[in-house]
């Protein structure tokens, strides 16, 4: 059962700053939703202090099932140094994030605190324990967990315009081994750390990528598409890499012919051109992210062909726009990608005369210009930036032209078969569940597009394009309760039950696994 363990107020207090006016015999305040006092934000430190309530659950050989769970003070774990999970990386992990209304505070309208598609996360972890041969844990469980912990934090979750609750669900195998197998044991915990929003001042912030030409991420019927932990260290070397080229990031192609594009460290990648939205195939080797599989339903239902299929280095850069999807990101405009030591920038601002004011360069990274300064682009409608297939400048140099017409289709038929048998090329491949775009109603298209009209290409910020700048408008609409979510992806916390500082439970209450 998910206990009623009361918090201990000095544990909970060392966890970061306390809610002001907190009653120090019982705990309260810092861990009831219904706080009369809400925490002092100008004291916390977003994305670094964490909240003073976790979730922790335990499997047993002897039973060969979870005990219930119960809320504890969120602390250290005691892990002997034969731990399975310490030794050889037996864990998995996910990320979701609790969000407030807006016009809601902490003591007023609990209620109006809500997660973003927590089922999905509960089906993903799911498949991720099978991959790693840990005992599951169920989806009911998992979600009676994230709501225990949403509700026993309900006053962490920062105002609509600070951020929202991140909470982290960890599966480890702590049971102690030293021969490579299964561990004995396992550990389910849940914890949340309060994060601050991505847009500053209402604008999203576009950051330069590098392709990276000699790591990869994962390999070909690998676990790149489980959460798993050991997937995320390696990536360390490769960003330190790209900031050392001038970049934030990196994008990983597929490790079988270095040609298509996979994801960044922490990423899905989608590409524009024109209307036409493709993101690559979440296969073997790609996580099949959950806003990813979100922004797909909201490009379409904002009238965008949207592809999943392969994307070639040389279809990306000849792009009009780019960006990134996670849980942590939302919506990342990439405004440049670099590879083989060449750089194109996408999405400059459109000036008033109707050309493109420092658009769509392709430049040496060390910040030289071509001959006359110039590019053979050419800017779109957007204000963004295509580069003419004929153009000698939209390849990187030494490679031949992407093939056209016949011969292009046959080369991405090719890629697709390439990528590994469980890829699919066509139509929205991965899905977690409910309602589809196709499925909405025309009016609820219609308030969809409405909420999120097409932008003037002026007043976007460079480096962000249109479709990027709409998808994130509208998904964090959604997630804020701006915007009407006629998909039904998020979920109110259920405030009635513990909170962790209750003197006793109803059986009501209890998970029972």
């Amino acid at each position: 059962m998910v206990s009623s363990s009361r918090v201990d107020p000095d544990a909970a207090a060392a966890t970061g700053p306390a809610t002001a006016g907190a009653d120090t015999a019982t705990g309260t305040g810092t861990t009831s939703p219904a706080a009369d006092s809400l925490v002092d934000w100008s004291r916390v430190r977003l994305g670094v202090d964490a909240a003073p309530t976790m979730f922790i659950a335990t499997w047993s050989p002897d039973t060969c099932r979870w005990d219930g769970g119960e809320l504890v003070p969120y602390g250290p774990l005691s892990l002997l140094p034969a731990a399975q999970v310490l030794n050889y990386g037996q864990s998995i992990f996910e990320g979701l994030k609790a969000y407030r209304y807006e016009g809601c505070s902490a003591s007023t309208a609990e209620h109006r605190v809500v997660l973003f598609r927590p089922e999905a996360n509960a089906a993903r972890f799911e498949a991720g324990a099978h991959r790693m041969c840990m005992p599951p844990v169920p989806p009911a469980m998992f979600l009676a967990a994230v709501q225990a912990v949403a509700r026993a934090n309900a006053a962490w979750v920062p105002p609509a315009a600070r951020g929202s609750l991140y909470i982290r669900p960890l599966l480890l195998g702590t049971g102690p081994l030293l021969g490579l197998c299964p561990a004995p044991s396992y550990t389910f915990l849940v914890y949340a750390v309060p994060v601050g929003g991505r847009a500053k001042e209402g604008r999203l912030a576009p950051l330069d990528y590098l392709i990276h030409e000699s790591r990869h991420r994962a390999a070909p019927r690998g676990v790149g598409s489980t959460k798993a932990a050991g997937n995320y260290s390696p990536c360390l070397l490769a960003q330190a890499e790209a900031r050392a080229q001038g970049c934030h990031d990196c994008i990983y192609l597929d490790a079988k012919s270095d040609t298509y594009l996979e994801e960044g460290s922490g990423c899905n990648i989608f590409v524009a051109h024109g209307s036409v939205v493709t993101t690559p195939p979440a296969a073997g080797s790609i996580l099949p992210g959950i806003t990813r599989a979100s922004l797909l339903q909201l490009a379409v239902a904002l009238g965008y062909d949207v592809r999943e299929a392969p994307i070639s280095w040389k279809e990306a850069l000849q792009a009009d726009e780019m960006f990134g999807s996670g849980t942590a990101l939302v919506v990342q405009p990439i405004s440049s990608v670099t590879f083989k030591g060449r750089r194109v920038a996408f999405c400059r601002t459109s000036t008033t005369n109707g050309t493109t004011a420092n658009a769509g360069e392709l430049s040496a990274v060390n910040g030289h210009a071509n001959g006359n300064g110039q590019t053979n682009g050419y800017a779109n409608g957007n204000g963004c930036m295509n580069f003419a297939a004929n153009s000698d400048s939209s390849e990187v140099e030494g490679e031949a032209a992407e093939p056209k017409g016949d011969a292009g289709a046959a080369a991405a038929a090719a890629a697709a078969a390439a990528i590994g048998d469980d890829c699919e090329s066509a139509g929205l491949s991965y899905r977690f569940g409910g309602k589809t775009a196709a499925e909405l109603r025309p009016e609820e298209r219609a308030a969809l597009v409405t909420f999120a009209p097409v932008p003037e290409p002026a007043s976007l910020p460079p480096g962000v394009g249109p479709i990027a700048h709409r998808l994130y408008a509208l998904l964090t609409g959604i997630q804020y309760g701006r915007a009407p979510d006629p998909f039904g992806w998020t979920v109110k916390i259920d405030m009635r039950g513990p909170t962790g500082t209750s003197p006793s439970l109803p059986q009501a209450h209890n998970i029972g696994y």
